[in-house]
């Protein structure tokens, strides 16, 4: 495996740098810089053919020595994180070979490194200090599209596709699903959906108000079954809290990046409450995990209830409002029958 390096990651590392060769299948080949990030050194490595990327965060010289060990790893993550199977990484490492560090391919992929490592800096207030590979980022630094050949394309599906074409016929693509229930407390609606697991609870905010027709017009929080607030479960992200819960929702920061399978992992039944005034709370319960080889969307696979009216005054409200409606239906009804 080539792996390209700056000039500067090649004085940090201080390896033995050979030129690189040219006519490696760039699906083979990675390229790599450092930068600061927040004082730290951060190695940024990115794929040769799709310009996906990650990041390796506070790297010091005692990390040198297992360099190659680490590179990997984060390799192995970023492809689990984009859908590839296990399967399908190892034998892509076996084909790889062992790293070799070499001078950058071409003045292009300096330039798409250069442009990562921008969008490294845009996250850097979201790095979490105890993690070395920041996969609460892996999604967000690689959404915007990039230009190869002339075309625009998500680096993310790039990837994937590249994965596809050079393993035909196998199983590539192998992705975590969530089954979740979610009720509204106090009524009949209730929503049963299949949503990958990488997704945020920022995604699963809008589909929870897409599922029920909210207009996503007041403030939304994420709790635990008790009541508590979800950072007491992942204290690294602590620090993308703030002090009022609901004025956090409001930014959503903790809920940009910490994903469904974080969630659910620690637990079984979480609450969303939508609506400081009205209180609309839906309970959300894991069913089970399942394995999609498809790369599948979101998928609403049961469905009860008919949605509520977003402004009634809350639950007490909504049932005071539809006994009014139906006496006055009534009466009108009774009415037309006299006439």
């Amino acid at each position: 495996m080539q792996i390209g390096c700056t000039k500067k990651l090649q004085e940090f590392l201080k390896k033995d740098i050979i030129q690189a060769d040219q006519d490696v299948d760039p699906f083979y080949t990675w390229s790599a810089s450092i930068m600061i990030v927040n004082r730290r050194r951060t190695i940024v490595v990115l794929h040769d053919e799709s310009r996906c990327g990650f990041v390796l965060y506070g790297m010091t010289s005692r990390h040198i020595r297992e360099i190659d060990h680490i590179i990997q790893t984060g390799i192995c993550d970023v492809l689990e994180a984009h859908g590839i199977s296990t399967a399908i990484i190892e034998r892509y490492l076996q084909e790889c070979g062992r790293i070799s560090y070499t001078t950058p391919r071409h003045r292009d992929t300096v330039a798409h490194l250069n442009y990562f490592c921008e969008q490294v800096s845009f996250f850097s207030e979201v790095f979490i200090p105890v993690r070395q590979f920041q996969s609460h980022l892996v999604q967000a630094l690689n959404e915007d599209l990039i230009k190869i050949d002339g075309e625009y394309v998500d680096p993310r599906e790039k990837l994937r596709e590249s994965f596809v074409e050079h393993y035909p016929g196998q199983s590539v693509i192998s992705r975590k699903m969530a089954i979740l229930d979610i009720k509204l407390v106090g009524t009949s609606c209730f929503r049963r959906i299949r949503i990958p697991s990488h997704y945020s609870l920022m995604q699963l905010h809008w589909v929870i108000q897409t599922l029920f027709l909210w207009k996503d017009a007041h403030l939304h929080v994420f709790e635990t079954e008790d009541g508590l607030s979800l950072d007491i479960d992942f204290p690294e992200y602590s620090f993308l809290m703030s002090e009022d819960d609901w004025e956090q929702s409001s930014e959503a920061t903790m809920e940009r990046y910490l994903s469904i399978g974080e969630v659910f992992e620690q637990n079984r039944v979480v609450r969303y409450i939508y609506d400081p005034e009205n209180y609309w709370t839906h309970q959300i319960t894991l069913v089970s995990w399942k394995e999609d080889m498809q790369n599948s969307p979101v998928r609403c696979i049961m469905a009860f209830g008919v949605v509520l009216l977003e402004d009634v005054g809350g639950l007490s409200n909504r049932i005071k409002l539809y006994n009014e409606l139906y006496n006055a239906i009534k009466k009108l009804r009774i009415n037309h029958d006299f006439q």
